[in-house]
């Protein structure tokens, strides 16, 4: 039997009370979620000076801008007066390079945080505006795409990419994402959801295929693999038996014909430059960034889906498609075929995640399992293990 990538055993999974436990959640957003590279946006979407985003993640609160120079900045979206929020829209574009509270009309210099005007008629003497700077945020940009850390001592050590891991079958790809020149693409369409579930339901699911067959049956007719409930053809025990066939359900990829992840399997003639000269390029490779973000790179697009948490029960999604310049411009490339068929995944995998969640509150049960095939949750877990002390 040939080496597999699956567990030898089952092993139990997380408690089901951390999915709804107001405990868990606090201690996972103080740990995670204050502490990891968290992914915001793309440059792309702060494209011209004064233009800002707001990022939420649960009651945390960035504000991210350029400045009039053109310069990235982040600061906690809260005013120093007495806490009021600056920017209350998901996006926008100030006026001129001041952020200006609402309410009391304290005002900051965008390029540096710095106060430079209350409401008062009379400054104390003991009031010094330089005590009184926005608190910036850490900010790192790597190939357009900007992360941020609420721990202003954590270290940017990330050498050639910033993710976690790539599935398995697509570790010979690792560095295709610092050859396809991600910060020159454009963003040709975001859309965003709203799943009523914890967030490490969501990436429970995205870790295993499992569900695939009956939740996509879409999915598993354009790759396969997805079909036998698995992700990767060395998920089967046999995999090196079975691999001799000739067929996609046993050497991964997509369907025979198709091209990419669309309503269709078209690519409508596009192939982003930097895989012109791939040979085999499996259809699709995943690359993710624990706790905020995953990566897909197909043919002909990349799409990003950042996670970020509402509370212990919701989660939001945030997804943006990218392309390159030139299959934007062609009037014949309808962005909708690859758009809608994402759309329709996602969709379904909310569903599926919904489900989850409605049914882990029952006092009787304590904690799930594992199956084999779910290495990929394990080493989530795992992951999530070293940083929260779940009870």
């Amino acid at each position: 039997m040939a080496n597999s990538n699956n567990l030898e055993q089952s092993v139990q999974s997380l408690p089901l009370q951390s999915y709804y436990d107001s405990k868990n959640f606090e201690d996972e957003l103080k740990a995670i979620w204050q502490n990891e590279w968290i992914y915001a946006c793309h440059e792309k979407s702060l494209k011209e000076p004064l233009s800002f985003i707001t990022l939420k993640i649960s009651n945390y609160n960035v504000v991210i801008l350029r400045d009039k120079n053109s310069e990235l900045v982040a600061y906690l979206n809260t005013c120093r007066h007495r806490g009021s929020i600056l920017c209350e829209e998901d996006s926008g574009k100030l006026k001129k390079n001041l952020l200006v509270c609402q309410y009391h009309q304290w005002s900051y210099n965008v390029s540096d945080g710095k106060l430079v005007k209350t409401s008062s008629f009379e400054i104390p003497a003991n009031f010094n505006p330089d005590d009184h700077t926005l608190h910036k945020v850490q900010m790192q940009i790597w190939n357009g795409l900007i992360f941020i850390n609420f721990n202003n001592k954590a270290k940017w050590d990330i050498d050639s990419s910033p993710f976690h891991t790539t599935r398995k079958m697509f570790q010979d790809y690792d560095d295709t994402v610092n050859k396809v020149g991600l910060e020159n693409f454009e963003i040709g369409h975001t859309w965003q959801k709203t799943i009523k579930c914890n967030w490490k339901i969501f990436w429970e699911n995205y870790s295993e295929c499992l569900h695939c067959p009956n939740i996509h049956p879409e999915l598993s007719d354009l790759v396969p693999v997805y079909s036998r409930r698995i992700m990767d053809i060395k998920d089967s025990p046999d995999w090196e038996e079975l691999s001799k066939t000739p067929d996609p359900k046993f050497q991964g990829g997509l369907k025979e014909g198709a091209e990419t992840w669309s309503s269709d399997g078209s690519a409508q003639g596009h192939k982003l430059k930097a895989l012109s000269e791939v040979k085999d390029f499996p259809g699709h490779i995943y690359l993710t960034n624990w706790p905020s973000m995953f990566m897909a790179i197909f043919i002909d697009h990349i799409r990003i889906v950042r996670v970020t948490p509402i509370d212990k029960e919701n989660m939001s999604l945030s997804v943006d498609w990218f392309f390159e310049s030139a299959t934007l411009a062609d009037p014949k490339y309808d962005k909708k075929n690859v758009v809608d068929f994402a759309t329709l995944v996602m969709g379904q995998d909310g569903d599926a995640c919904e489900l989850n969640q409605k049914g882990v509150y029952n006092p009787a049960a304590k904690t799930g399992t594992l199956m084999p095939e779910e290495y990929e949750l394990k080493r989530f877990h795992d992951w999530l293990r070293q940083k929260v002390n779940y009870a």
